[in-house]
């Protein structure tokens, strides 16, 4: 069974071409080689920078609290979250997209690195994808990435969110 995440990685619009799935087991959104730094604690991640607006895309009722989806904006940063009446200091990541090189801290992966760093940075999946075409992902999350004239200039997160 294909997980939602691996399933829309592999399906594209009628008449492009689907993005081929490497498989990295220690990709994660938040953490270890390969994820975001962020805060330890959700109330910190309106901190991160000057936030220009935050939408809220559902609220589910759970038995005695609420989780609520939301995107928090900044300049060349979206982030998208699930967070939780009951216990205010955990998140959930959902997505990232990171368009300014001013967000590089929370990443490992750099804008304005060349494309060589990161297939290196990869491993040997990444090996002969030069513009970095590929979703790299682990059973739950995955990354991706724009590249122009061998350059990062866009990196895309996609996690499981249940």
């Amino acid at each position: 069974m294909l997980l939602p995440v691996a399933l829309g990685a592999v399906l594209a619009a009628p008449g492009t071409k689907a993005a081929e799935y490497v498989f990295v087991p220690s990709l994660h959104c938040v953490g270890g080689p390969y994820g975001l730094d962020l805060p330890e604690d959700a109330r910190q991640l309106r901190s991160l920078g000057t936030l220009l607006r935050e939408e809220t895309a559902e609220v589910e009722q759970w038995d005695g609290y609420t989780a609520t989806r939301k995107t928090l904006f900044f300049d060349g940063l979206v982030l998208g979250v699930v967070e939780f009446s009951h216990a205010p200091t955990q998140v959930m990541v959902t997505h990232v997209e990171i368009s300014r090189p001013e967000w590089n801290r929370l990443v490992p992966f750099k804008l304005g690195q060349s494309t060589d760093a990161v297939r290196t940075r990869l491993g040997p999946g990444a090996k002969g994808d030069v513009a970095l075409e590929r979703t790299y992902g682990s059973e739950a999350d995955s990354v991706e990435f724009r590249s122009i004239s061998g350059i990062v200039a866009h990196i895309s997160y996609s996690c499981y969110s249940g």
